[in-house]
Parts: structure tokens; C-alpha cells; sequence
């Protein structure tokens, strides 16, 4: 049991000229607002890290410090 479709002979197409273009050029700006989203995303995610870091360094220096002058006064 299989089906064949016969094909439609007057088939116009779904869209006409003019929103072909209009969904061209909606594409072109969707696609140039997710670009420069992604790119602040990844400029945030690369300034976070860089504070983080920064963070964390100091934290484990002032740590060292606390530790090193510690044992200083007790020897």
C-alpha cells in the first residue's frame, strides 16, 4: 500500500517576491544583533575572569604573607 501524490498543476509559491526579501533582510539583521551580543557576552566573560584572577591572586598573596610572618615569629 503505498501513495502517490500526484502533482499540483497551478502550485503558486507560499511567499511572494517582496517577502523573500523582507525575510533576507530581517535575517541580515538578526544575524548582525546576535553577533554583537555574542561579542559583549565573550567581552564581559573575558574582563570577569581577568577581575576574578586578579581577586584570587591577591587573596592567595595576602594569605602567603599572613602564613610566611606567622612562622617568621614563631622560630
Amino acid at each position: 500500500m503505498s501513495e502517490t501524490h500526484a502533482p499540483t498543476e497551478n502550485a503558486q509559491p507560499l511567499f511572494s517576491d517582496v517577502e523573500v526579501e523582507q525575510f533576507g533582510a530581517d535575517d541580515v539583521t538578526a544575524g548582525k544583533a546576535i553577533g554583537q551580543m555574542l561579542s559583549l557576552l565573550f567581552l564581559y566573560t573575558v574582563i570577569a575572569m581577568g577581575l576574578v584572577s586578579w581577586w584570587t591572586f591577591r587573596a592567595v598573596e595576602s594569605s602567603d604573607q599572613a602564613t610566611a610572618s606567622t612562622e617568621t615569629v614563631e622560630h
